[in-house]
């Protein structure tokens, strides 16, 4: 009883604190490794909702470019102004553009921008028609909102 108070007894709670203090020594290891693999996945998700910029009308140019270098028989009926929302971290920039054509036409050209537009993501479409009482004909229009942020801090 004498040589476990004064050897044993000091021994076993050396061991527990040393497995104590490698377990948390573990545990930061993998709070860095999780750290690193947070950031990854932080600027892939920038990449995918609709990537950084500084100046919001470039986008609406670069959406005109693409869409009048595209031949797809689409009259662009109106743009809005950019519409800027921000909270703490995020500044975020909408632009809304209202297209008339045929169905295939606009569904199509929906698609590219989706596809292929890579400086703004589509977050709303809304397609409806109107009808013209001068022609007594229908017409399609296809509405698209976009939108992309600046991260603010």
């Amino acid at each position: 009883m004498a040589s476990y108070k004064k050897t044993f007894k000091h021994t076993l709670s050396a061991r527990k604190e040393l497995n104590s203090v490698n377990e948390k020594l573990f545990n930061n290891e993998n709070s860095l490794e999780d750290l690193y693999n947070l950031n990854n996945d932080i600027s892939n998700l920038n990449k995918t909702i609709g990537g950084q910029t500084s100046n919001p009308e470039v986008v609406q140019q670069k959406l005109l470019d693409f869409i009048s270098k595209n031949n797809y028989n689409v009259n662009i009926v109106s743009i809005e102004d950019v519409h800027l929302f921000s909270d703490n971290e995020f500044l975020i920039y909408s632009n809304q553009i209202e297209l008339e054509g045929t169905f295939s036409n606009l569904i199509n050209i929906l698609y590219e921008i989706e596809k292929h537009f890579k400086n703004s993501r589509v977050v709303s479409t809304q397609l409806y028609s109107k009808k013209n009482y001068r022609t007594n004909t229908k017409n399609l229009f296809l509405k698209i909102i976009l939108q992309n942020y600046e991260n603010t801090k």
